[in-house]
């Protein structure tokens, strides 16, 4: 796991570990929200869920979509 959060050339990436907390944290959210939600008509659920997975997935690409510009 360790060898997950580091770049190509061995340093540590903090960006991989935010994406990660990121989307450990909408399966969290997606849970309660399935879980705790079931009966209402509340959505604000739903939106906290779609916030963190998009949180986990977009900065990385656009970190990698702008560093391929730079080069």
């Amino acid at each position: 796991m360790a060898d997950f959060l580091q770049d190509d050339k061995g340093n540590d990436s903090s960006m991989r570990l935010m994406c990660m907390i990121s989307l450990f944290g909408s399966l969290v959210f997606g849970l309660l929200t399935i879980l705790l939600e079931a009966k209402s008509e509340n959505v604000s659920g739903i939106y906290i869920t779609m916030g963190f997975l998009v949180s986990a997935f977009a900065p990385k690409s656009l970190q990698k979509y702008i560093e391929e510009k730079i080069k």
